[in-house]
């Protein structure tokens, strides 16, 4: 599993230590390789290396893929949950304007502090921790209670109620997907699978190329570049809420009228 830091990287400095790393293995591997019994040995294995190669890149590729695939997804439900929690207050506004009563100034106020609550725990949500932060939780109930005590005077304001609440049901469904996003990261046993087979795939292309080390440096630094772009790609996105193109707030704190 890629160390901590590297998430908080802008993408630059994401690829450069993703390389360096990946550099550094095919370099100590081509070096282990220059020694004479080392390379008399490996020779032998020449033959059997490129049935091996293609069989590790193509387990390599399909584990990357379907990785890759997985964070993008990941990566696509949390904008969506993002929007459509901003989407639920913006239309639970329109519907308070419609009301027959007087502004409601206390759910205005607590679709305010909702997104101050939601802007104090998108920290922890970028860090990974479990958990919901206790003023956007406290602030949803207080906008149910006052939804089902105050907008309720006449047939025009019980209808706005129900669609507030539909609304406002909406709005919680959208958070806790927000928060469970969060928590799905790629687990340590799949960048074990995938760090492994990437390793597995350079051993190979290095034994297939032991008895010609301009070749073998040649063929390394190629399997190099695609390893590490590859890797790059996973890192970059598996973290929807965290990084230099990190998913923010500030869409949930213009709608709910709060400032971060």
């Amino acid at each position: 599993m890629p160390v901590d830091f590297i998430f908080d990287l802008p993408a630059a400095g994401i690829f450069a230590t993703v390389f360096a790393t990946v550099a550094v293995i095919a370099l100590l591997l081509h070096l282990f390789l220059c020694l004479p019994r080392v390379a008399k040995r490996a020779a032998r294995l020449s033959d059997v290396s490129p049935t091996m190669i293609t069989v590790c890149g193509a387990l390599f590729g399909l584990s990357v893929t379907f990785l890759a695939n997985s964070v993008w997804n990941t990566e696509d439900q949390a904008r969506e949950a993002v929007s459509g929690e901003a989407r639920a207050i913006r239309v639970m506004e329109v519907y308070l304007d419609a009301t027959q009563e007087p502004p409601h100034t206390d759910l205005y106020r607590m679709l305010a502090e909702y997104g101050q609550g939601v802007a104090q725990e998108w920290n922890s949500m970028a860090n990974g921790a479990s958990g919901t932060g206790a003023q956007a939780e406290q602030s949803l109930r207080d906008i149910y209670s006052a939804v089902i005590r105050d907008v309720s005077h006449g047939d025009q304001d019980r209808l706005l109620q129900q669609r507030l609440l539909v609304e406002l049901d909406a709005l919680s469904i959208a958070r806790q997907q927000r928060l469970s996003i969060a928590q799905d990261v790629v687990s340590f046993p799949q960048w074990v699978l995938v760090m492994g087979l990437g390793l597995l795939l350079m051993i190979m292309v290095a034994i297939n190329h032991a008895p010609f080390p301009l070749a073998r440096s040649v063929a390394l630094a190629a399997v190099t570049l695609a390893v590490s772009f590859m890797l790059f790609v996973i890192v970059q996105h598996d973290r929807p809420f965290r990084g230099d193109t990190a998913l923010r707030p500030d869409s949930i704190l213009n709608a709910a009228g709060a400032e971060g």
